[in-house]
């Protein structure tokens, strides 16, 4: 059964804001104005009446250093539409043959436009879907997505303890309308479920080498801090010290 918001109808600039400050959050990250508006490219006294405009709906609290948080409405809305974001993705890779790198703006186009009862039937077509083809959860069909990355003891591939065997979760979702970034993860096959180890990291060049099976491959720094992955435990065999 689809989970119903209980939200009023929002603009999709309103739609598009909580879902941004919402995926800062879910990765730990601060969210202020000005990170805002390098995302959405405009200058920054566009963000500040956005936000002044969502803390009168009653979608986001500021603090005295002017941290953005989103209320349980706000988190409520930001949920309804990922949700139907991350649907629409996972239906346009599995059910229309679309490759995973290809659908984050399609799916932007549709998801202020599926109904309750059409959600309904993407989520029966496809038997109940909990991740999208980026690896991010799906609100409503994991316990928590708020809080699915500690849940899942992941961490930034930057952050990897070098030479320890990794497996990618999911790729940022606050990087997804970055196509050429996106278009880079998939020439290289650095998509969830590849695994991987972080060599090195060079700060002076900021680079990081990555062994990916039998290959190297040297990425920006900036790269492996969008990539959230997990440990790979390595099972004795039966019988083994």
């Amino acid at each position: 059964m689809a989970i119903e918001s209980k939200a009023t109808e929002a603009s999709a600039t309103t739609e598009e804001y909580l879902e941004a400050i919402y995926n800062i959050g879910m990765e730990g990250d601060p969210v202020i104005g000005a990170r805002l508006a390098e995302k959405f490219r405009v200058a920054p006294p566009t963000v500040t009446q956005t936000l002044q405009r969502l803390v009168k709906n009653g979608y986001v609290a500021m603090d005295r250093r002017r941290h953005v948080t989103l209320t349980p409405a706000g988190v409520e809305l930001a949920e309804a539409v990922l949700r139907r974001h991350r649907l629409t993705e996972r239906f346009l890779v599995d059910m229309l043959g679309m490759q995973w790198h290809e659908v984050h703006e399609e799916a932007c186009r549709l998801e202020h436009r599926i109904s309750g009862a059409v959600e309904a039937h993407v989520v029966a077509a496809l038997n109940h879907p909990t991740t999208c083809p980026h690896g991010n959860p799906i609100p409503g069909y994991v316990p928590s997505a708020r809080t699915y990355l500690a849940d899942q003891g992941a961490l930034r591939l930057r952050e990897a303890a070098i030479g320890a065997p990794v497996k990618i979760l999911l790729v940022s979702e606050v990087v997804e309308d970055e196509e050429e970034l996106i278009d880079y993860l998939h020439e290289r096959g650095l998509t969830p479920g590849t695994a991987l180890a972080l060599a090195a990291v060079s700060d002076e060049d900021g680079t990081a080498d990555l062994r990916v099976g039998e290959r190297m491959v040297t990425v920006p720094v900036r790269v492996a801090h969008a990539l959230w992955v997990v440990p790979v435990v390595n099972r004795s065999p039966a019988g083994a010290p």
